[in-house]
C-alpha cells in the first residue's frame, strides 16, 4: 500500500518528468546524431533531458555517448519552455 511518505516522492518525480521532454533522435551524418529537448523548468533541465536520451540511445547500441555540441534557447520558467539541441556521436 502506498503511504503518504512513499507517495510524495513518486509524485515529485512524475511532476518533474512531465516538465521536460526529449524529442526523436535524428541522424545527421554516418555517426553523428541530434536530439531536441524542452523543459518548463529552465535550460539545464532541457539539456539534461537531451543528454539522458542521447546516452540511453548509445548504450542500447553497446557504445558510449560523446557530446559534440549543444545549443539552448531561453524560455520563461513555468510559462514557455526552453529548448535544447544536443549533437552527439556513439563511440565504441
Amino acid at each position: 500500500m502506498l503511504t503518504p511518505t512513499r507517495f510524495l516522492p513518486l509524485l515529485a518525480v512524475a511532476a518533474l518528468s512531465a516538465c521536460s521532454s526529449g524529442g526523436d533522435i535524428v541522424q545527421l551524418d554516418r555517426d553523428t546524431y541530434m536530439v531536441t529537448a524542452q523543459s518548463r523548468l529552465g535550460n539545464a533541465n532541457g539539456a539534461a533531458a537531451g543528454i539522458t536520451k542521447a546516452d540511453a540511445y548509445c548504450k542500447e547500441r553497446g557504445k558510449r555517448m560523446q557530446m559534440t555540441g549543444a545549443e539552448t534557447s531561453d524560455g520563461v520558467i513555468g510559462i514557455w519552455p526552453s529548448k535544447s539541441v544536443v549533437m552527439f556521436r556513439c563511440a565504441a
